[in-house]
C-alpha cells in the first residue's frame, strides 16, 4: 500500500498535515466559502441516504476542471465569445455537464466504498493514520513545505480535515480488498483465477541470482578476470540446483543461495521476487522469463548487468497479483455499487454551473498566489543582516513556490486523484502490480 502513496505525494499532493505542522496557517479557514459563499458543509447531493458535502463534491470538480480546461483549450474548437464549457463534447453533453457529471461519480463512489466498508467493519485504522502521518511529513517537505501546501489544499477547496477524509476511503479500499477475498472465504480466487487474471493482464513473476560483471558506480565492464569468476560462480551454483528435483525444496534452497550470493540491488526491497509485464525488464531477463514454466530455473542468462539465474514463480502463490486480482475484483463491485445507488441532489447542486465556478475558482488561486508574493516582500523587506533574504533570492523562492503550486493546480489529473486514493484507486482500477513493483536497478530498463 505504502507505494501509492510515495507516489501520490510525489505528486504533490499528501495526505494529511500533522497536529503540529502549519499551526499558524488557520486551520479554521473555509476555501468552499471563499470561493463560492457557502459553506464547505453544504449538502450537494445523498447517496443512498447519505451526505455529500460541497467540499467532497467540489474537489473532484476542481481537479476534472483542471484538466478538461487545459485540453479543450488546447484543442481550439471555441467559436466567438463562446465559453469552453459550453461546446459539445459528446452526442449533445456540454463539456461543463461532462464534467459536473464526471466529479459526481467519483463523489459516489467514494461514498459508497466507505459505506459498505463500514457496513464490513472495515474503517481507518490507527495503523493506517500513522503510516499516513509518515508519509505526509517528508513528502510536505519535499514539495517546497507547508506553505506550499496549505496553499494547494486550498486551492482544491480542501480543508485539511476533508483531504485526510478523503483519503482514508483509499485505505478502507485495501482493507476491503484483502477481507473480502481472503483466502477461506467464498470470494477467494482459486489458483486458476490467478493464473489466468496473470495471462490476461501479461504479468510475469520471478526471483533471480545475480552476479554482476559492470561496475555499478561507473557502470563500465569489470575486467574480464573478474568476469570469468562471476561466471564460473554462476556455473556453480546452477549446477546446485539443477541436482534438485523437488520443487518445493529447490525454491527454498534457490531463496539461500540468492540470499547469500546475488548482487541485485533491489533484493532487498524485493525478497519475494518481482512482478513485472512487457518493457519493464531488460530483453534477456524478460525473455528468459517467458521461456520457463512455473517453478523452472533457467540457464545462465546474460544481460548487459551480468549473469542472472532465473526462477519463474506461479502467479497463484506471488501476494502481490492476488491483492492486485482482489482490488480489480473490488473495481467490479464497486462500480455496481454506483450504478445501483439512489441519488437525490440538492438545489445548490442543480444550480452550479461549471463556467461560473472555474471562473470563481481561478480568481480565488490568483488571489493565493498574490497574497503569498506580497507576505514573502514583506518579509524581506523587513529584515536585514547577514542572514537576510536578498529581493532577489526571494523572488527565485517564490518563483519556486509557484511553479510547484501551478503544477498541483493544472498537473496530472491522475497522480492528482491518487494522493486523495482517487477514484481509480479506491475502485481498484489504477493497483496493477506491475507499477507497484519496486523493480530494482539491475533489472529494469
Amino acid at each position: 500500500m505504502k507505494n501509492w502513496i510515495r507516489r501520490a505525494l510525489g505528486a504533490a499532493m499528501a495526505l494529511t498535515l500533522t497536529a503540529g505542522l502549519l499551526s499558524g496557517c488557520g486551520s479554521a479557514e473555509d476555501p468552499v466559502q471563499e470561493v463560492m459563499g457557502y459553506p464547505g458543509s453544504t449538502v450537494m447531493f445523498t447517496v443512498n441516504g447519505s451526505d455529500v458535502t460541497a467540499e467532497e463534491y467540489l474537489f473532484w470538480l476542481a481537479q476534472y476542471t483542471d484538466q478538461a480546461s487545459a485540453y479543450l483549450t488546447s484543442m481550439g474548437n471555441v467559436e466567438g465569445d463562446q465559453s469552453i464549457w459550453d461546446m459539445d463534447f459528446y452526442n449533445g453533453t456540454t463539456a461543463g455537464e461532462s464534467v459536473k457529471q464526471t466529479a459526481q461519480q467519483y463523489a459516489i463512489l467514494y461514498n459508497v466504498v466507505t459505506a459498505h466498508g463500514e457496513e464490513g467493519g472495515y474503517t481507518y485504522t490507527d495503523e493506517d493514520k500513522a503510516d499516513f502521518q509518515e508519509s505526509l511529513s517528508a513528502q510536505v517537505e519535499q514539495m517546497g513545505g507547508d506553505e506550499v501546501f496549505e496553499t494547494w489544499l486550498k486551492s482544491m477547496c480542501l480543508t485539511r480535515e476533508g483531504f485526510e477524509n478523503m483519503s482514508s476511503v483509499t485505505y478502507i479500499n485495501q482493507h476491503m480488498a484483502d477481507g473480502m477475498y481472503r483466502e477461506g472465504t467464498d470470494l477467494a480466487p482459486t489458483p486458476e483465477d490467478l493464473r489466468t487474471y496473470a495471462d490476461e493482464n501479461d504479468y510475469l513473476a520471478a526471483k533471480h541470482i545475480l552476479l554482476l560483471t559492470v561496475d555499478q558506480t561507473t557502470q563500465e565492464a569489470l575486467p574480464q578476470e573478474e568476469i570469468d569468476q562471476k561466471r564460473a560462480t554462476a556455473e556453480d551454483l546452477l549446477a546446485q540446483l539443477q541436482a534438485i528435483t523437488d520443487p518445493a525444496e529447490l525454491e527454498t534452497k534457490f531463496d539461500e543461495l540468492m540470499n547469500q550470493y546475488s548482487e541485485d540491488t533491489g533484493l532487498e526491497a524485493n525478497p519475494d521476487g518481482y512482478v513485472f509485464t512487457s518493457g519493464q525488464m531488460v530483453e534477456p531477463f524478460e525473455e528468459g522469463t517467458r521461456a520457463l514454466d512455473y517453478g523452472q530455473i533457467s540457464g545462465i542468462v546474460e544481460s548487459d548487468y551480468g549473469f542472472h539465474i532465473i526462477l519463474r514463480l506461479d502467479p497463484a502463490e506471488v501476494e502481490l497479483i492476488r491483492s492486485d486480482w482482489a482490488l480489480n475484483q473490488l473495481s467490479q463491485q464497486s462500480t455496481q455499487w454506483v450504478e445501483e445507488a439512489e441519488i437525490v441532489t440538492t438545489e445548490t447542486y442543480d444550480n452550479l454551473n461549471v463556467g461560473d465556478f472555474y471562473e470563481k475558482l481561478t480568481t480565488y488561486r490568483d488571489a493565493l498566489n498574490g497574497t503569498e508574493e506580497s507576505d514573502s516582500t514583506s518579509d524581506t523587506q523587513d529584515t536585514s543582516g547577514s542572514d537576510t533574504q536578498t529581493q532577489e533570492e526571494t523572488s527565485d523562492t517564490q518563483a519556486d513556490a509557484n511553479t510547484q503550486e501551478g503544477d498541483a493546480d493544472t498537473g496530472t489529473t491522475e497522480g492528482e486523484a491518487d494522493a486523495a486514493g482517487t477514484g481509480e484507486d479506491a475502485s481498484g482500477d489504477n493497483a496493477d502490480s506491475a507499477d507497484n513493483a519496486d523493480t530494482g536497478d539491475t533489472a529494469t530498463e
